[in-house]
């Protein structure tokens, strides 16, 4: 009884920064640049209908059930008068969704931020280019200007843009990307990624 109680008690200390947080499932998310001249269409992950229900688990057994799993992917339209021409279409590297995107003003890029369900660790921020090829895949420690323990944390994510935001990532231009960070004691910092050098400056 004591030993249950104990290891409650440093469970409560090792949290002192974290607090639980809510993920509900990703859903088709629509993204359109700031000209409003591109659209991103994420689609999340999908599992075939009623995969957890004790019905398909019995067909499953008998092998007449869907196992199907299409993973995360996003088209890239461009939107011309009334015309939506689409551009690509690829799969992403997340494995549920991403938790928010911007898309180029000339739609030669998409950065993707977050995991769906885990902010601040893999996937914090990932450029694809011009034909939705993979530039770069960032965690958060290879692009923080803070140590990772210097931001508010949930059981889940790290809350490395400020609490229950996706991320303050926006464009400069077609080339170059602003980062915006906040830790726990309210310091921000900029960082500015150029996507055609793929370097910070």
């Amino acid at each position: 009884m004591v030993k249950k109680y104990l290891i409650l008690a440093l469970l409560l200390l090792n949290s002192i920064y974290a607090f639980a947080d809510f993920w509900d499932s990703p859903k088709i998310n629509i993204v359109y640049s700031q000209n409003r001249e591109y659209m991103l269409k994420i689609y999340p992950i999908k599992f075939p209908d009623n995969c957890g229900s004790y019905k398909y688990q019995r067909q499953l057994k008998k092998g007449l059930a869907d196992t199907v799993i299409v993973p995360p992917h996003a088209i890239l339209y461009h939107i011309l008068n009334s015309d939506t021409v689409e551009i690509w279409n690829k799969p992403l590297i997340n494995l549920w969704s991403p938790a928010d995107a911007i898309v180029a003003n000339d739609g030669k890029s998409v950065i993707t931020i977050n995991d769906w369900g885990s902010r601040g660790y893999q996937h914090t921020l990932v450029i694809y280019g011009e034909d939705g090829e993979l530039i770069e895949d960032f965690k958060l420690e290879d692009i923080s200007p803070f140590p990772l323990e210097q931001y508010p944390r949930s059981i889940t994510s790290i809350y490395w843009s400020g609490l229950w935001q996706n991320g303050n990532v926006g464009y400069l231009d077609n080339d170059r990307i602003e980062i915006y960070f906040r830790n726990r004691k309210g310091e921000e910092q900029k960082r500015i990624f150029n996507i055609k050098t793929r370097v910070f400056e």
